[in-house]
């Protein structure tokens, strides 16, 4: 028995009832909490099977999320690889932003530093090295750097 407290799999569905997970993230805080790791990966499977835990659905909302944040793909991918979601699973949850990562770029952009183009070389490139920390691919930054602002 595991000592008077809540199953693992009832632990795992309140933590989902507050945000999604992917499941290498739910197995690790059950892990945290106490439970064996036998016990994690068979909640985690349970809730998986019950449709509760989903790694597309959370790669979905996190992409969601993180891009309406003003973050760029590169490093959405690197947080989702953290998070253990796999590589097909990130590449479809991407997918449906692929032709707006130029715009949220300029939009990036022009929250940090206003909406005209510098014209100088010096402030372009910096302006290039913030948006490359976001997480944007170069195009995007180009795009984004030397497009006129409406």
């Amino acid at each position: 028995m595991n000592g008077g407290r809540e199953p693992a799999r009832g632990y795992g569905l309140a933590l989902l009832a507050r945000r999604d997970y992917s499941r290498q993230e739910l197995v690790e805080r059950l892990c945290r909490r106490g439970y064996s790791a036998a016990e994690a990966a068979d909640a985690a499977a349970e809730l998986v099977a019950e449709r509760a835990l989903s790694d597309e659905r959370y790669a979905a909302e996190r992409v969601r999320g993180r891009a309406a944040q003003g973050v760029g793909p590169v490093r959405i991918m690197v947080e989702l690889r953290a998070k253990g979601v796999p590589a097909e699973i990130i590449a479809a949850a991407l997918a449906p932003e692929e032709g707006a990562w130029g715009e949220r770029a300029a939009a990036a952009r022009a929250k940090r530093f206003g909406a005209v183009i510098p014209e100088d070389r010096r402030e372009r490139a910096r302006q290039a090295r913030f948006l490359q920390g976001r997480g944007f691919r170069h195009e995007d930054i180009i795009f984004a750097v030397d497009a006129p602002q409406d």
